[in-house]
């Protein structure tokens, strides 16, 4: 939901927060804890990825926070309204950390493709995990709700990303029934997609997911380009996973159009594993998200987080 927070009503927060009130309550006691935010490229396209480091620094003087709780990351317009979260469990777990320790990980964040692009504003927070009870009142510039500012970022227009066109070999799209917002979508065995050449390196984002157990032998997925390159990952359970992998330009060929191939060993039909299944559909892989991006436009990725295609080398056939 976008909610609008009118300057007044942020002073009038920003006042009750800051003196004791009318029936004598006490002022917030704020928590020494900053919150900060990174991002490895200050420009992003939408509907491109970055990579995000959130941080959670306790001064000495910080309290043990009791409970479950959960950060609170949101990217707002120039107007102050919500354009999408990033709502998360920090690792470690607040309830673990320390007065004077410093707690930073890093998170791949998919931007969404909205009607806006310009200056968006970063801001973070930590709500009770259960829903009830208060955020927790922090060291920042508070912008109203116990959300502080830690950065600004701008948005540019979904034009600015290597285009995708999506082939053969992909079912419809679907709504997530835990958020009707987020889509994704089955491959069949294969699922082919084409992008223009930029006849330069490109790293491309895979983040899916299968029913590892529908298999009859451990599902294996080759990323490819040109039938030429390509990256075989092994799938071991049904857990989403995010794969960044670099094709370099001689990958890409000459072409004016590359070729982006999705394969798996074998594929499952739902409505031939479960009893009371009526799914029809040969299935493949559920893909959440893919990206292509030119290497050197990506900004500083994780180290170690990136893998090269190799060569491709003939696969051994499945078992009938």
């Amino acid at each position: 939901m976008n909610v609008r927070r009118p300057a007044a009503t942020l002073a009038v927060i920003g006042a009750l927060a800051a003196v004791t009130g009318c029936g004598g309550q006490k002022a917030t006691e704020v928590n020494a804890i900053v919150p900060s935010f990174a991002v490895n490229r200050p420009q992003a396209p939408l509907g491109s990825a970055i990579e995000v480091t959130y941080t959670w620094t306790l001064e000495p003087g910080a309290k043990k926070i009791a409970g479950d709780y959960r950060a609170l990351v949101h990217y707002l317009d120039s107007h102050k309204v919500v354009l999408f979260t990033d709502d998360h469990t920090p690792n470690p777990a607040p309830a673990t950390w320390e007065p004077g320790k410093t707690y930073s990980y890093k998170r791949t964040v998919f931007v969404p493709v909205y009607p806006y692009v310009g200056d968006v504003q970063v801001v973070m927070g930590l709500y009770p995990a259960s829903g009830r009870g208060e955020r927790i009142a922090m060291k920042g510039e508070d912008l109203g709700l116990r959300e502080y500012k830690v950065s600004k970022m701008e948005f540019l227009p979904q034009t600015e990303n290597i285009y995708l066109v999506y082939k053969e070999g992909w079912h419809s799209p679907e709504s997530s029934p835990q958020n009707p917002g987020l889509e994704r979508t089955w491959t069949k065995k294969e699922a082919l997609a084409s992008f223009k050449n930029p006849k330069k390196d490109v790293v491309v984002y895979l983040e899916a997911d299968t029913n590892a157990k529908a298999f009859d032998q451990p599902p294996v997925l080759t990323v490819s380009v040109q039938d030429k390159a390509g990256l075989a990952i092994p799938i071991a359970d049904s857990e989403v996973f995010l794969k960044r992998i670099r094709f370099k330009a001689a990958d890409l060929g000459d072409g004016e159009w590359v070729d982006l191939k999705l394969a798996l060993n074998q594929s499952f039909v739902p409505k031939a594993r479960g009893v009371n299944n009526t799914d029809e559909r040969e299935l493949g892989v559920m893909v959440y998200h893919l990206y292509v991006g030119e290497a050197d436009r990506l900004g500083t990725l994780p180290e170690g987080g990136v893998e090269d295609a190799a060569p491709l080398t003939p696969a051994p056939a499945a078992k009938k």
